[in-house]
């Protein structure tokens, strides 16, 4: 059943990122790094060393032996488990050592299903969990041993990857889980950690219900597949495409490590993956949640989507710690899944990106769930609030705020409507108002000519989401494209927490297009800045009954049959913007900001000539965004 390894060759250690290109330079000039009683040793083959390698050795000492002894204080093991069908995945064993000795005791274990590659090879050493995640060698040093596997058809792993989030997969999930319970170090606790993929593959493993799961830990995790691809119809192109031709680099061309008593494994195991489906294709040819490829048996968003089993999920009540981030392009799901599960459950939500999470002190908190959850101490990770978020620009030592529900309880929602203008001066095609009073039957209408070449940016939470740029600039280029709303300078400070929602009354000169709402603060510069964004496709406004709790917010069935193209009378697009905490200072202002276009982010026809579009704003008519308004503590005691 499994290939066994003893002294793997471990990478990098917890300052591995800066202590690695060393070690390597170290190699190449044949010089030998050791310690003994604390201290550094080195000799080289010619007996003298290179008088800048000795002064790098003189200045990086204290790194170079916090690196080694944390390497001698794992025993890392390689294995390929077998797989019911035959298909054998790879698995990395991470067991802690005391004084040199490994612990022989039996302990609980943690482990993720990786898509990304277990383990890589770099410049001839293995870089494995531990080096990419230093936080696990604490974990690994509190009584825990750490595992990683190569999902299939991915890394060394065997197999063909027919779709993302398969059955298959989540099936390898509950055998490769019980076969970490039966091994002889184990104590039969199992739980899982890791992010993003690794995120959504632990909800999937805990839906299969092995009996050894005790707890997770995912990190901004995916809940409903088609509204990330294509919120409200607006297709995520450039997330897709990006995030597809990474994985068919790692899948076909980066060698993973090999098992290492098989090292032609993983690149057998490289062409055997030459057969996986092609994501971005897949993806492009789906364009209704209902729609299906050649060769479906069923609808593939149903049959994908992580959404689609959250009944067994909820059911299998295995306890649930989510971390995500106020820009994390999942930032909605990880509130869903949190509404959606019945078992044990915690969110925290901080100022972060899906690939930013500066100041989480990620081990301490994987310490307190799976301390309480697989080791029975009581941490008081249960006495706390459910969820507790960053609440973005407030004042310093008021950051955090707490509830036990969602949105917090005060919300208040705050309609504003769109008015005319000007208002700040902005420079935009209309600087229109943002006004708490409904405007008159008369009211009035903003019309623009669709620019295609407005864009929020290129370093968005987007692009960060497949590891690219992440960084908002000033919205101001955006707004030249937009017709802005924007508010009065406010008189004290304002926080919007929850999920806004949009209304906008539209015609237009074309039949279809896509609609892109901004919340932006402007500072007391004039600059405006990015909060939180929302898109809707004007043929897939349809409204509907969502298959799950979806907070009260707009769904869009987007379905073939709900898809229609826009009347020539004015229709409402309703939908909602991704859920924030902002604190809005005194001076400042609220903006809102309408593209028809973002460039960089997703996918828009362009026309010749442009569309010219209308946004009404009157009676019955009259555009506006709610803002869920969470008042001060005086405001809310009166």
């Amino acid at each position: 059943m499994t290939t066994r390894t003893e002294g793997a060759v471990p990478g990098p250690g917890a300052d591995g990122t800066a202590v690695v290109p060393l070690l390597l330079r170290l190699r190449a000039s044949n010089v030998r790094v050791w310690t003994s009683g604390g201290r550094l040793h080195h000799e080289t083959s010619s007996g003298e060393l290179d008088e800048a390698l000795r002064v790098l050795l003189e200045e990086r000492s204290a790194d170079l032996v916090a690196y080694l002894e944390a390497v001698d204080g794992v025993e890392s093991s390689t294995h390929y488990v077998t797989m019911r069908d035959g298909v054998r995945i790879a698995v990395d064993v991470f067991r802690p050592k005391r004084d040199g000795r490994l612990v022989e005791e039996p302990l609980p274990a943690l482990w993720c299903h990786d898509r990304y590659h277990r383990s890589d090879l770099v410049d001839g050493l293995t870089w494995t969990k531990l080096d990419s995640r230093p936080w696990l060698r604490k974990i690994l040093d509190d009584g825990y041993a750490i595992a990683a596997a190569d999902a299939r058809g991915t890394g060394a792993s065997s197999g063909v990857r027919g779709t993302e989030f398969g059955p298959e997969e989540t099936r390898d999930a509950y055998e490769i889980t019980e076969w970490l319970a039966a091994q002889d170090w184990c104590d039969g606790n199992i739980g899982m950690y890791g992010e993003s993929y690794l995120g959504i593959t632990q909800f999937l493993a805990a839906g299969a219900a092995p009996p050894s799961l005790r707890a997770i830990f995912p990190q901004v995790a995916l809940f409903d597949l088609y509204s990330f691809l294509r919120p409200g119809g607006a297709f995520r192109h450039d997330f897709i495409r990006n995030w597809g031709a990474m994985v068919r680099r790692l899948d076909t061309e980066t060698e993973a490590a090999p098992v290492r008593d098989d090292l032609s494994s993983a690149g057998a195991a490289i062409e055997e993956h030459r057969a996986n489906t092609d994501v971005f294709a897949r993806a492009a040819g789906l364009p209704c949640r209902d729609s299906r490829d050649d060769g479906d048996d069923g609808l593939p968003y149903a049959q994908q989507s992580p959404s689609s089993r959250v009944g067994a999920i909820a059911d299998a009540g295995v306890p649930v710690y989510q971390l995500t981030g106020w820009h994390d392009m999942w930032v909605r799901d990880a509130f869903l899944w949190h509404a959606n599960l019945t078992g044990p459950r915690k969110l925290l939500v901080g100022d972060w990106s899906h690939n930013g999470r500066d100041g989480a002190d990620l081990a301490a908190e994987h310490l307190r769930w799976f301390d309480h959850w697989l080791k029975g101490v009581d941490t008081g990770v249960m006495d706390e609030p459910a969820i507790r978020y960053h609440r973005r620009n407030a004042p310093r030592g008021q950051e955090w705020g707490t509830t036990h529900r969602w949105p917090p309880p005060g919300v208040r929602t705050t309609r504003m409507y769109f008015g005319a203008g000007p208002a700040a001066p902005a420079y935009s095609v209309n600087d229109g108002s943002l006004v708490a009073e409904a405007p008159s039957r008369l009211g009035g209408i903003d019309d623009f000519v669709v620019d295609f070449t407005a864009t929020s940016g290129t370093a968005t939470r987007w692009t960060d989401g497949y590891g690219g740029p992440f960084g908002y600039g000033p919205m101001t280029g955006n707004d030249l494209s937009a017709l802005t709303y924007t508010t009065a300078p406010l008189e004290r400070e304002l926080e919007v927490t929850g999920h806004p929602v949009a209304e906008l009354w539209v015609t237009s000169t074309h039949p279809d297009g896509d609609f892109f709402v901004y919340l932006e603060d402007v500072d007391g510069q004039g600059v405006s800045h990015y909060v939180t964004e929302g898109v809707i496709r004007a043929s897939h406004r349809a409204l509907g009954a969502a298959p799950y709790d979806n907070l009260a917010l707009p769904y869009h069935p987007c379905s073939q049959r709900t898809r229609s193209p826009l009347p020539e009378e004015a229709v409402a697009l309703t939908f909602d913007l991704h859920p924030i905490s902002h604190v809005f200072a005194p001076g400042h202002r609220l903006r809102i900001a309408v593209t028809c276009c973002d460039r960089d982010n997703a996918e828009t026809s362009v026309h010749y000539p442009p569309p010219v579009v209308q946004i009404h704003r009157r009676g019955a008519q009259a555009s506006f965004v709610d803002l869920p308004v969470l008042p001060a503590a005086q405001e809310q005691a009166t």
